[in-house]
């Protein structure tokens, strides 16, 4: 069953692999999100997140075409844009940069990736709905 987090939810997916993006926009909007994207580069990343004003989280693979993705994931942090990363392997650097932020193995199953996400929305829904009123 589709988690309710994702459902009517602007996700953004970065991801090199054609067939990849393609699986995972499909699963995504078949769990009721709109799906942005895919892009498939850093560059092509860096502008949707500039001109797309309402993004909900991102869904975002560590090495596009040889490029880490380290400047996408930093503007989605400043941006306090949810987000997992996706990669093929562990990478011992990329939980020490990002310890917060989830790494979903490929090949991963929907139902991972869609926990992961669903904990990284609600995390920052509930961060944003915890602050203190001035």
């Amino acid at each position: 069953m589709a988690s309710p987090a994702l459902r009517d939810r602007r996700i953004l997916v970065v991801e090199d692999e054609f067939l990849i993006a393609m699986n995972l926009s499909n699963d995504l909007e078949a769990a009721g999100s709109v799906v942005l994207g895919p892009v498939p580069s850093v560059d092509k990343a860096i502008k949707k997140i500039e001109s797309e004003p309402n993004i909900d989280a991102a869904v975002v693979d560590v090495n596009l075409g040889g490029v880490l993705a380290y400047a996408v994931a930093d503007m989605l942090l400043a941006r306090k844009i949810p987000f997992v990363f996706t990669s093929g392997y562990e990478d011992d650097m990329l939980r020490a940069r990002y310890p917060q932020i989830k790494n979903c193995l490929k090949p991963y199953l929907f139902l991972n990736m869609e926990q992961a996400l669903t904990t990284a929305i609600l995390g920052v829904d509930r961060r944003s709905h915890s602050a203190p009123a001035e």
